[in-house]
């Protein structure tokens, strides 16, 4: 096992003990800007896809569902994942929240310490100047992630009645 598997696991099992006290009712709670949790949800599926896609030299973008040229934007990726799972239901969603992260663990699982060391561009050779470790995309798209919208769904959950 790598040395990251122990943080996504536990990051993992933070937000995943947080959905699970969660009914489908709550899941559609909506925040001010628009966003339900389960829309946090499939954002959080999507990014381990394009994770996986990563790991496995595919389009990113296609890996997370996303079929048409977009500009290398966050806020413009977001937007069409959004829109791509806007009319999912929370069990939909939910389902592809727990199916994309049962696969990347099992591409992370292969994965040795050595290998979170390559850069960026070894996983995918068409962006050759990109030489940050892997292990960086990791915790972006994993531990990292996960505590953010762990945060941003107790914030919306807050301003919501229960």
């Amino acid at each position: 096992m790598n040395s990251e598997m122990s943080r996504v696991d536990a990051a993992w099992n933070e937000l995943s003990s947080l959905v699970e006290k969660l009914g489908p009712d709550r899941l559609m709670a909506r925040a001010g800007d628009g966003w339900t949790v389960k829309d946090h949800l499939a954002h959080i599926g999507a990014w381990e896809h394009s994770l996986r896609g990563l790991i496995e030299g595919q389009d990113r973008l296609k890996a997370m569902g996303v079929h048409e040229p977009l500009e290398e934007d966050t806020d413009v990726v977001n937007d069409a994942v959004f829109k791509l799972h806007a009319d999912e239901t929370a069990a939909q969603a939910l389902e592809y929240f727990r199916d994309s992260h049962s696969q990347l663990m099992a591409v992370l699982g292969k994965l040795s310490d050595a290998d979170l060391a390559k850069p960026y561009s070894h996983y995918q050779p068409s962006d050759p100047d990109e030489m940050r470790p892997l292990r960086g995309w990791v915790a972006g798209n994993t531990y990292d992630h996960y505590a953010e919208h762990v945060e941003w769904i107790n914030r919306l959950l807050s301003q919501v009645s229960p």
